[in-house]
């Protein structure tokens, strides 16, 4: 009889890496012979009405101007709308969910999972900025003391961060009872080791573990955009990166397709906005763009994997996207408004043959960290 895991994980994020990760991680783990659910942990901030909460946040930073307070939420809230109901079609089509919804931890502390292997998936999952506090879920505190505890790529995100005493001392209690570790960046590597002195494996985003074809299957056949553009994606609002959109859009001669709303720095620019874009046809857009300018740690994963030229927007400062793109030797494509003019002399010049020789090799590294992690016992 197989093992069944059970991975907690960011899955209900509106936010296209987090729900590909997902399915990359619970596709792996099936193929290798294992049983697999993903746990449907769904606190209110990432339901509708925790949006629409943010939403009025959002609102009130810009209650000095009627106009644009008014204007912001005319292209949210339908773009909220259209894309919650894109991701559940994706979650309800594609990942292997809990009967059960569990939307609080006391409500998974009083369930009888019965799982052989827990497992802390990959995404932001520790860091409490973009949690907006410590989710101990994540870190496996309703599992059973004695369950067998894994993580694959966990991060605590792009910045180092600061714990109180009490919350050092909780989360060490917790990290102590994983049998084994595996983050997804130097930084994460670092923090792990500050607060416990244990030595965690560092393997890739759970996307590299399905090859390129893999993905390609996913992806429909009919373009959702026809001609040349530059898909920009970035889950930041700010007006220096888009200002560098802008700026390479005009020189290049290409429009921007974006596929949401980045804030009012975004208002006024001739961005085409396109809302009904789900996870993939997110990939679609990325797989047949021209160029793909980003922020984010997942659209520069899936322009590696997909072999889409792309430049990642001030890579250096976010260590999460440095050690991908040191990891894949793809360091030049880093832009910047500095650096703008000469990157662009070599937009389409990019070695994608060497780039998949290395996610080969991190996959199998990946896969084999995966399988010593569930294997433990037998």
């Amino acid at each position: 009889m197989s093992k069944k895991v059970g991975i907690i994980t960011q899955h209900r994020v509106v936010n296209y890496g987090s729900v590909l990760q997902t399915y990359a991680l619970q596709e792996k783990i099936k193929d290798m012979g294992y049983e697999c659910e993903v746990i449907d942990y769904y606190p209110e901030r990432f339901t509708p009405l925790g949006m629409l909460k943010r939403i009025k946040n959002k609102g009130e930073k810009f209650q000095k101007s009627f106009l644009i307070r008014n204007a912001a939420r005319a292209i949210i809230i339908p773009s909220y709308i259209i894309r919650f109901r894109m991701f559940f079609k994706f979650l309800n089509d594609y990942i292997d969910m809990t009967p059960k919804t569990y939307k609080s931890e006391k409500e998974l502390e009083s369930e009888n999972f019965d799982y052989d292997v827990y497992c802390t998936g990959s995404d932001q999952v520790w860091n409490y900025g973009w949690n907006e506090r410590i989710e101990y879920p994540y870190y496996l505190a309703f599992a059973p003391e004695s369950a067998r505890k894994i993580s694959y790529a966990a991060s605590f995100g792009p910045k180092k961060l600061t714990f109180t005493e009490e919350e050092k001392i909780k989360i060490q209690k917790y990290i102590n009872d994983y049998s084994n570790l595996s983050v997804r960046e130097q930084g994460s590597y670092d923090t792990i080791y500050e607060l416990n002195g244990k030595k965690a494996e560092i393997n890739m985003d759970p996307t590299i573990l399905l090859e390129k074809k893999e993905w390609e299957k996913l992806i429909p056949k009919e373009n959702v955009v026809s001609g040349e553009y530059i898909l920009y994606y970035s889950l930041g609002q700010d007006k220096e990166n888009i200002e560098l959109v802008e700026e390479i859009s005009k020189k290049m001669k290409l429009p921007v397709i974006t596929t949401r709303y980045s804030g009012r720095n975004e208002l006024f620019t001739n961005f085409k906005r396109i809302y009904d874009v789900g996870p993939v046809e997110f990939l679609n857009l990325l797989s047949n763009a021209k160029l793909v300018l980003t922020t984010s740690f997942h659209g520069t994963i899936f322009s590696v994997i997909l072999n889409t030229p792309f430049f990642s927007i001030n890579a250096d400062k976010d260590y999460r996207r440095l050690t991908l793109l040191k990891t894949m030797g793809l360091e030049t494509r880093n832009i910047n408004k500095n650096n703008m003019e000469e990157k662009l002399k070599n937009a389409f010049e990019i070695n994608f043959e060497n780039s998949n020789s290395k996610i080969k090799n991190e996959k199998e590294k990946s896969i084999e960290y995966l399988r010593k992690a569930l294997e433990i016992g037998e």
